[in-house]
């Protein structure tokens, strides 16, 4: 009886042969999940790899050099061209077979390749997009309705100031250390905050009555919100006359009678340093649904 051949079962060579094919096959799918084209080279499909690369490629340079999340429709674009580059990748992965008797894989697992084109895209996508500079926040204050609501979302150019001087009336990032504002601890927190600048360097900024004075002449601030009367709250309607010296800036915000900002000793001028970024645009924003330019 020990030297009879051993015969398989039907089917079970064909089942042997397909279990490794099927592992190779969600291997090859879980790196392009990570990086299209990394599956198909693991894969040893170099063709279809470097396509998938060059493609890649392609879309990176519209993060960087080209810098088009500058606008909401760039962003977009980025956002969508990377959608049919992962859904593609991952795809392709998962329909590939080492030979014609491999085993096609079921209609289930290429109803998966839909959460994980979208794990994919957020995985290429959010690095992408902090390498060129761009980072998306939520606003925590205030200080800046009617132009900015509290919770409204927006994306961030960290380096718009690198190569751009500041200018007045301009919307800015601060990385700002409240004393004391970390009530849990009493500690001081560091912040990130957004203002306006009201005054450069060599200005003079004065505020009678609820009207700003710049360089001694009334200034139109059509974004600027009081909710109170003239004289209701003192400190915040009068200040100055303040003049700003090289590397401060006098920063104000929108809602005028609830900012923390410039006109008040606790929080002063602001240094150049503590400027991070310019605000863009809105992508999740209070009572619209669409975005909005910044200005």
């Amino acid at each position: 009886m020990s030297d009879l051949p051993c015969i398989p079962a039907p089917g079970e060579s064909s089942v042997q042969q397909q279990r490794p094919d099927l592992k190779r096959r969600l291997i090859a799918v879980a790196l392009s999940t990570l990086l299209p084209g990394a599956g198909q080279l693991y894969l040893r499909r170099f063709k279809k790899a470097a396509f998938l690369f060059i493609a890649l490629l392609a879309i990176s340079l519209g993060f960087w050099p080209l810098r088009l999340p500058r606008s909401y429709p760039g962003l977009l674009l980025l956002l969508w061209a990377l959608v049919p580059l992962s859904w593609v990748a991952i795809l392709n992965a998962l329909l590939a077979r080492d030979s014609p008797s491999s085993a096609r894989m079921s209609r289930w697992w290429i109803l998966a390749g839909i959460p994980l084109s979208y794990i994919g895209v957020n995985l290429v996508f959010t690095p992408l997009l902090f390498a060129a500079g761009f980072h998306p926040m939520k606003n925590i204050s205030t200080s800046m309705e009617p132009t900015i609501f509290a919770g409204d979302k927006l994306v961030v150019d960290e380096r718009y100031f690198h190569h751009q001087p500041v200018h007045r009336g301009e919307l800015v990032l601060l990385r700002r250390t409240l004393p004391g504002s970390d009530t849990s601890s009493g500690r001081d927190e560091t912040l990130l905050l957004i203002k306006r600048v009201a005054g450069i360097a060599g200005d003079t900024v004065e505020g009678k009555d609820q009207q700003v004075l710049l360089n001694g002449k009334r200034e139109d601030q059509p974004y600027a919100r009081h909710r109170s009367a003239a004289g209701a709250n003192p400190n915040l309607d009068t200040f100055g006359p303040v003049t700003i010296p090289q590397g401060k800036y006098f920063v104000m915000g929108d809602n005028r009678d609830y900012s923390l900002d410039s006109r008040t000793a606790s929080f002063g001028l602001v240094d150049a340093s503590a400027i991070v970024g310019k605000p863009l645009y809105g992508y999740r924003i209070t009572g619209n649904p669409l975005s909005w330019q910044l200005n």
